[in-house]
């Protein structure tokens, strides 16, 4: 038979049933201290969206300004004067001096100013192949 032994009075008394509620209460208590540093984390991701947004439109209302400060410089009557401000004389392209481009990136066929320009580089080439035998003669 077994033998009854002595209960330790050391050993607590607390029942099942109130460590329960304890830890309860204290994942409830985590949970709370979680969803605070959550709610101040947020609060402030949203005052810097806010800041940014801010910066934003600022930004964008300057470029608007910039962009009308731009377009009317470049008005036919403000170019003229500022070229005269600066002391700079300039007068437009003569039709020679115009070459049309395509959507390729070739020019149209059948302008004066296109004409000139081959022409020009033909003789340019023509002069630069004669100059470098002629400069190695005269090294020697």
């Amino acid at each position: 038979m077994g033998r009854n032994r002595k209960v330790s009075k050391r050993r607590s008394r607390i029942s099942m049933h109130v460590c329960n509620f304890g830890m309860v209460l204290l994942a409830c208590f985590a949970m709370l201290a979680l969803n605070l540093a959550a709610s101040a984390k947020c609060n402030q991701l949203v005052k810097q969206i806010d800041d940014k947004s801010k910066k934003l439109k600022r930004l964008e209302a300057e470029l608007d300004r910039s962009s009308a400060r731009w377009d009317a410089m470049r008005s036919s009557d403000n170019l003229d004067r500022a070229l005269v401000k600066w002391g700079i004389s300039m007068r437009p392209p003569s039709a020679n001096q115009i070459v049309r481009m395509n959507s390729e990136g070739f020019p149209h066929p059948g302008q004066t100013s296109v004409a000139l320009v081959r022409q020009r580089t033909q003789s340019a080439m023509s002069a630069s192949v004669q100059r470098p035998s002629s400069r190695r003669q005269s090294r020697r």
